[in-house]
């Protein structure tokens, strides 16, 4: 219902009608609205549109009595109640409070029809002015919080971002508070993104709040945190596990994706293809689909890449070719690179891009793990001067 304009002064004074309130259930199913029900006509307009009409309540005299039904079908709306209900030498007017959710609360499941009152008090054919007065609820206060931290074996230090080799066992355990109305319910910790080649799971100790992981292949593996309460809101944390590879002089590159959030997961990412080429102008290209020998090992791994370069001293050409239309929006793509146990490189790309267009990376140095930005196109060539007018 919307709020109504105060009424002057003199229309709030009047004599206050005795009343008795009706069962609320009698009326569950009506639209939100305020009715005024003299007769059966009145009640089965109450009920337009919906197939079953109930009867008149017993014990309604609507021969000499009538009813105030006042109901909202707005979800910001906790309870409506009627009030003082005033004759004056005029009409009758019904006050009704209307009470707003207070912020950060939400209906109970019980409460369907809380925004909903009945009243019934003694016939007066006048006309009727419904008042409706508005009134913030207390506040519920904020979601609960949820934070989850990890350590690596039995360390000392736990923290929301760490990082761990490859077999080692991390713990990680969800810490949740509720700061609000509401009492917390529901506490659990899941595995979120993993690398697509890792086969690790969770291990719980402790409920569903301490757990144990041990990562089988390098990348970021989150640790989510979900904490809920009794009125269904939730809370959420994440950790970030970063697995380095195992210390080595070859060259570790990884091909991922990040801004995947909002990706719905059915929708497939573009297909790309990383490519590493030999040294000189006529030097061999290696990728997953083309394997080289001594140039590269790369195997693709979902919408993943791995590949390693052996340790050398070289500067070898690197490259993204897209297969696939690139939006400006959505998953970019991404390459990570390790070297002695070290990422030593991170570089994504958010530009559009067409099917058959090429990323240059730069030169990656197989001597530091390093990339060698591209060098900057060369500034255009000033346009020829005009000819020389003849006299």
């Amino acid at each position: 219902m919307s709020k109504s304009q105060p009424l002057p002064p003199e229309e709030q004074a009047g004599e206050g009608l005795k009343t008795r309130r009706a069962a609320n259930d009698a009326y569950s199913n009506i639209h939100g609205g305020a009715y005024v029900i003299r007769s059966r006509g009145d009640w089965e307009k109450m009920w337009s549109g919906k197939d079953d009409i109930p009867s008149i309540p017993e014990g309604i005299d609507l021969q000499r009595e009538m009813m105030f039904v006042v109901a909202t079908d707005d979800a910001i709306v906790s309870k409506l109640e009627i009030g003082r209900v005033i004759e004056n030498g005029g009409n009758v007017s019904v006050f009704v409070k209307q009470t707003m959710l207070g912020e950060g609360c939400v209906r109970n499941k019980g409460d369907d029809r809380s925004g909903l009152d009945a009243i019934v008090t003694a016939r007066i054919d006048k006309p009727i002015k419904f008042v409706v007065e508005d009134e913030d609820a207390a506040t519920c206060g904020p979601p609960p919080k949820a934070e989850v931290s990890c350590r690596v074996g039995a360390a000392q230090t736990w923290a929301p971002k760490i990082t761990a080799k490859a077999g080692e066992v991390v713990e990680c355990e969800l810490a949740s508070v509720a700061t609000g109305k509401y009492t917390l319910v529901d506490q659990v910790l899941s595995l979120g993104d993993v690398p697509p080649a890792s086969k690790s799971k969770l291990t719980f100790s402790k409920g569903s709040v301490r757990a144990k992981l041990s990562p089988d292949v390098f990348g970021t593996y989150a640790i989510r945190a979900e904490a809920t309460d009794e009125a269904g809101r939730k809370g959420f944390g994440t950790a970030m596990v970063e697995v380095l590879p195992k210390k080595t002089r070859d060259v570790q590159l990884q091909l991922a994706w990040s801004d995947t959030e909002t990706l719905d997961p059915a929708t497939p990412l573009p297909r790309v293809l990383l490519r590493v080429s030999g040294e000189g102008p006529k030097g061999q290209r290696c990728s997953s689909e083309v394997p080289v020998p001594g140039l590269c090992d790369a195997k693709t791994r979902g919408s993943y890449t791995y590949m390693k370069i052996p340790a050398s001293r070289r500067k070898l050409p690197l490259s993204l070719l897209y297969l696939d239309e690139r939006a400006t929006t959505g998953a970019s793509p991404c390459v990570h690179v390790w070297f002695n146990g070290e990422r030593t490189a991170s570089v994504c790309e958010h530009v559009h891009r067409h099917a058959e267009d090429k990323w240059d990376l730069g030169a990656i140095d197989t001597a530091t793990g390093k990339i060698i930005p591209p060098a900057p196109p060369p500034p255009p060539k000033p346009p020829p001067a005009p000819p020389a007018s003849k006299k």
